[in-house]
């Protein structure tokens, strides 16, 4: 299992290393520990997801509207000679 945290020094506490012994309980894990440039944090999916959200106005679409009505394209797909 692999998983990875992206957290400030302060956020290390005894909730923290509780769920990680849970987490890996009975296993052997390997901890590396590195900065993060500035530069990966703005390319970081979750963090640019947050950004959009945060820059979303909702009282600019109405709520009877579906925002999302064509969005996908409706098309089964190609057609396929057998």
């Amino acid at each position: 299992m692999y998983t990875l945290y992206k957290l400030n020094p302060a956020d290390f506490n005894e909730n923290f290393l509780q769920a990680l012994q849970l987490l890996f309980s009975g296993k052997t894990i390997e901890v590396s520990v590195r900065e993060v440039d500035a530069a990966n944090e703005s390319t970081d999916i979750w963090q640019a997801i947050q950004r959009f959200r945060q820059s979303m106005n909702p009282t600019d679409y109405p709520d009877n509207e579906d925002i999302f009505a064509n969005v996908r394209d409706r098309p089964t797909g190609r057609e396929v000679a057998l």
